[in-house]
């Protein structure tokens, strides 16, 4: 049986492996990939002794610290479920299924879906969840970026300089982020901000070529060549449901000491319900409850 499985391999997940690692602990570090939501972050300017770096470098400077430490990811597409199992507990995913004393779950979160006919069916085809990933291909053209919080400004803001012009589509009445985000949203020739407005359709022939949106009770067609989906995040805490206590955004809840409702179960970084979600605070997060994990298993060894 292994000590410790950690799943997910964001900067939570890694920080917990590498500490897992320095403790010599048996343990396996589950995950469809690394970095997660950090690989698409523009810029991070807040990483201490990291002066400025895009999150992608910074998730390969993650690899290297795996790296040295001999940390390999067990790659899974999905774990689809958590379960007790006499003093310790049973991980099964799409590839098998593995017995542990304990559990950290830093599965993070991921883009929210905007739920209307035409997204799923163009996506990649001119829909996109990431406009670091996919800017340059809309280089001159004509783009909607829906949702003017946080997110849709970030994008907003990476995009206006690339694309010919910017609808910001927001269902709200105000955008959201920071007076300065608003202040350069604002004052871009080139964006078209949209609020009372939602969108009922994406369309297109081979490629989106048009939205549909409904704007103070009015429809009508907007021409766009591409669609930026940033309306928020949900967290992946659907295998640990029926194990755990969520709150009503169905993250995992914690105490100080990263501890679940499940005696055993950790969790650390943005499937928590911790208020800030940043790479910096998933990395503290991550390594402060591999920590406690590690008392855990002193604990029990003594009984």
């Amino acid at each position: 049986m292994l000590d410790v499985i950690i799943i997910g391999a964001g900067p939570a997940g890694v920080a917990a492996a590498i500490y897992a690692a320095r403790q010599k602990l048996n343990f396996l570090l589950i995950s469809k990939n690394l970095g997660g939501m950090a690989n698409y972050i523009p810029d991070i300017e807040n990483y201490p002794g990291f002066h400025y770096l895009s999150g992608y470098d910074l998730v390969r400077k993650f690899q290297e610290h795996l790296d040295d430490f001999k940390v390999s990811i067990k790659s899974e597409q999905e774990v689809k479920s958590v379960e007790k199992k006499g003093d310790g507990f049973l991980v099964k995913t799409d590839k098998g299924q593995y017995e542990t004393k304990s559990l950290v779950v830093c599965s993070g979160r991921g883009f929210k879906k905007l739920g209307v006919k035409g997204e799923k069916e163009f996506f990649e085809k001119g829909v996109s969840e990431c406009a670091t990933c996919d800017a340059p291909m809309f280089k001159g053209k004509t783009v909607a970026v829906v949702g003017g919080g946080r997110s849709g400004l970030l994008s907003t803001m990476f995009l206006m300089n690339m694309v010919k012009k910017i609808y910001l589509v927001e269902k709200n009445n105000e955008l959201g982020g920071t007076d300065a985000w608003r202040e350069a949203v604002r004052n871009a020739k080139n964006v078209e901000i949209m609020t009372t407005t939602e969108v009922l359709e994406i369309l297109g022939d081979k490629f989106v070529n048009k939205i549909k949106i409904s704007r103070n009770g009015k429809k009508e067609f907007l021409p766009v060549e591409g669609v930026f989906v940033e309306v928020g995040y949900v967290p992946h805490t659907e295998f640990v449901k029926n194990l755990v206590k969520l709150n009503d955004r169905k993250e995992i809840i914690i105490d100080k000491e990263n501890n679940t409702s499940c005696k055993g179960v950790f969790a650390a970084g943005d499937c928590t319900d911790i208020v800030e979600k940043q790479v910096i605070v998933s990395t503290g997060e991550g390594a402060k409850a591999m920590m406690c994990v590690t008392e855990f298993l002193a604990e029990q060894k003594k009984k």
